[in-house]
């Protein structure tokens, strides 16, 4: 059994990754299939590569195209938005020769040949995908939106066209003289902007993958024989000596030889501050060596290093994450077998039992029931409503990925906070400076003296000076003790700054009450002449507005959690400031994972919320996930909503304008079928036994017209949501 890795072109909805899975999951070898429509990927089990050929030729006759992984054929990328900008300047343009000032310009039949040549590269370019979606149902019986809006402007515009280009013909024959041009083109130009921004989303599941695989160094600097080896980083094996430089990624995960040094470990943990590594200590791919030399033996590489299983569990997640079908996919699947049943019954009818000409009548009327099935209503039903709610929302700060999206929010109740960045600042900082006497002598020789050091917690103090607008000066003796602190000297004085540790070594008293705090953070402590004068706590501030975002989830019934890298003090400090439901500490990224598992095994609908490459895994397997703008391009990638600037109240803003607006999308499917239910009978001739009446083609465009201003209209209510 062997697993059969490809990309998928010419998808363009949900429902087209489901038709695949079940097309190709009938061909006998094939054990499993998975096809994500978000990435343009399947996973497929096959017995043999002749199976696996027999697979790609189902999936490129169901009208999709086949590329494996690494192939040199490359999607061709078209400007989709340039291509609606195209097709809605064609449609806008054919509305004023078909019911504008130049409607009867220059002549009648010279004005359908216009409105034919503008038409014709709407229906047959932009709305190509329409058409294949048609040409699909036919041969699989299988249907979704594109079906529907297919069916209806192939029927519509055909049918335009031949009484244009064969007009003799069609009066002869006793064809309605009526076209549908306009029609056409703003149907497909409406349900493509929509599917322009459900195609942006899938775009970012995929740069979350690319994102993740570029945290990793790309070469290592091997000691074989005493000297130094730069390698690429797949000719690594276990067992290796690495040497790693000041500012240089760890390329593999090993465990240290020789030498101590600080890592940046945010990527696992998410917090700010460095860890000290010492020999026998672990160290992970693509966190970021600090200031020393180190040397360390590789254990894990390739795919088996904790980068690739963030990697991997993010791909995981995307593939298992269940697509959710939108609205109109799920009316369309029905509606569509309903209007072909319909609109063949008309036709049989008219043709048996109606009067002469039998063969124009009966024509006439298929196409009056499909073109007015034709969902002009329902196609706008759903992009109108996300167009605008999409739109507002970016206004405040807020970059949702779609209609998807939107639906997904309505079911939260359940959400997950990262901490760092998330409910906090980001950024170490001093929360409190205590000195037991001559504090801004003391305040300005200790940031003098951290400003030589380029570590995060000498940043925090260094800037805490500097807003009290002290003027820094310079040290006369300098040395920094890894991992503890940092010795100097400024004219007769001689300082010992850094860890408790650090003063006992130095045969310091570390214990004074006069600067005993209860605040919550890394301490530093400061002994002056051997004798300890003052203290800083070093912390991460919360976000002012946390606390009222976690009153406004409470009061919508969402439960609040938070998962850290962070220790058990500061977890639950924060946890009881915020009065955050649950509290979960020490996290690393797959831990995040396994609560969001967890609490979806309990049926509840999890939202993620984080900024960090740590948080990437849950983000992508949550129901949905939203990113702070202010993190990593990872976390952004791998979410569903980026909140711009960090601003968490906007938390409360998209909950509520998510619900507001599926309320609106359910408004416009309703208003949509109730205008094809009532119209479509008369379309087929109801009215014709009572009155001897048929649908006027004017009653038509008019009730079209009506149904979509209706739609539009009522989408714009979205832009006072918020």
């Amino acid at each position: 059994m062997s697993q059969l890795q490809l990309k998928i072109g010419g998808m363009s909805c949900a429902s087209c990754a489901s038709n695949i899975e079940k097309s190709v999951k009938t061909i006998a070898g094939v054990e499993k299939a998975s096809v994500n429509f978000a990435t343009e990927s399947a996973a497929i089990e096959v017995s043999s590569e002749d199976i696996a050929k027999k697979v790609e030729e189902n999936i490129i006759s169901l009208g999709y195209s086949v590329l494996k992984e690494g192939g040199e054929n490359k999607v061709v990328q078209e400007n989709d938005f340039l291509k609606f900008i195209i097709s809605f300047t064609l449609s806008v343009i054919l509305f004023l020769f078909a019911m504008g000032p130049l409607m009867h310009y220059p002549s009648h039949l010279a004005n359908w040949w216009i409105q034919l040549v503008l038409a014709l590269p709407i229906w047959l370019w932009i709305g190509v995908s329409f058409q294949k979606s048609v040409f699909h149902f036919f041969k699989t019986g299988q249907s979704n939106m594109n079906t529907l809006i297919g069916l209806g402007t192939s029927s519509a515009f055909l049918y335009s066209a031949f009484v244009t280009i064969f007009n003799d013909f069609s009066i002869e024959h006793g064809l309605t003289q009526t076209v549908y041009f306009e029609a056409v083109g703003f149907i497909i130009s409406f349900v493509f902007l929509g599917q322009f921004f459900e195609k942006k989303a899938k775009k970012k599941a995929k740069e979350a993958l690319d994102a993740l695989l570029k945290l990793g160094a790309k070469k290592a600097t091997l000691i074989k024989d005493g000297k130094e080896v730069v390698v690429d980083i797949s000719d690594v094996v276990i067992g290796d000596i690495i040497r790693v430089r000041p500012g240089e990624k760890i390329a593999v995960d090993g465990v240290v030889t020789k030498g101590t040094s600080s890592i940046d470990e945010s990527m696992i943990s998410g917090e700010p501050l460095p860890v000290y590594k010492n020999e026998g200590d672990s160290v992970f791919a693509a966190t970021i060596n600090n200031e020393g030399v180190m040397e360390y033996r590789a254990t894990k590489v390739g795919s088996d290093t904790f980068l690739s299983h963030i990697v991997q569990f993010v791909e995981n997640a995307q593939n298992s994450k269940p697509s959710i079908q939108r609205y109109a996919d799920k009316i369309s699947s029905i509606f569509v077998p309903i209007v072909i049943i319909i609109a063949i019954l008309t036709f049989v009818l008219w043709f048996f039992l109606g009067p002469e000409p039998k063969w124009g009548l009966s024509i006439s009327n298929l196409i009056a029931v499909l073109v007015i099935a034709c969902p002009c209503a329902l196609g706008l039903a759903t992009p109108t409503a996300v167009v605008v709610a999409t739109g507002k929302a970016s206004q405040r700060g807020l970059l949702i990925g779609g209609g998807e999206v939107i639906e997904k929010a309505t079911k939260v109740d359940a959400i997950i906070f990262d901490k760092t960045g998330t409910l906090t600042v980001g950024k170490p900082s001093v929360i409190e400076f205590k000195a037991i006497a001559d504090d801004e002598l003391i305040l300005n020789h200790v940031a003098s003296i951290e400003a030589f050091s380029e570590h995060p917690i000498s940043k925090a103090i260094v800037k805490f000076a500097q807003d009290k607008n002290h003027d820094l000066v310079e040290p006369d003796l300098f040395e920094i003790v890894a991992g503890k602190g940092i010795k100097a000297s400024i004219g007769d004085d001689d300082y010992v700054i850094g860890s408790k540790k650090l003063l006992v070594e130095n045969n310091i008293s570390a214990d004074d009450n006069e600067l005993h705090s209860n605040k919550v953070g890394t301490k530093v402590l400061v002994a002056k002449n051997q004798k300890l004068i003052a203290s800083f706590t070093i912390g991460d501030e919360i976000k002012f507005e946390a606390k009222d975002v976690m009153t406004h989830l409470h009061g919508l019934g969402v439960e609040t959690w938070l998962i850290t890298g962070d220790n058990e003090f500061v977890a639950h400090d924060v946890a009881k400031n915020l009065g955050i439901d649950n509290v979960v500490a020490n996290a690393l990224p797959m831990d995040k994972l396994e609560y969001v598992k967890k609490l979806q095994a309990q049926g509840k609908k999890v939202c993620m919320l984080g900024d960090g490459v740590n948080d990437a895994p849950a983000l992508s397997l949550a129901d949905l996930s939203m990113a702070m703008g202010t993190g990593t391009d990872v976390a952004m990638n791998a979410s569903d909503v980026t909140i711009i600037g960090g601003d968490l109240s906007k938390v409360v803003s998209f909950l509520i304008l998510s619900n507001k607006t599926m309320r609106v999308i359910k408004e416009n499917l309703l208003l949509s079928m109730i205008y094809n239910s009532l119209l479509i009978p008369i379309a087929a001739g109801l009215l014709y036994p009572i009155n001897g009446q048929l649908l006027p083609p004017v009653l038509a465009s008019v009730a079209m017209g009506l149904s979509s201003i209706s739609v539009v209209t009522n989408s714009l209510r979205i832009r006072k949501f918020i």
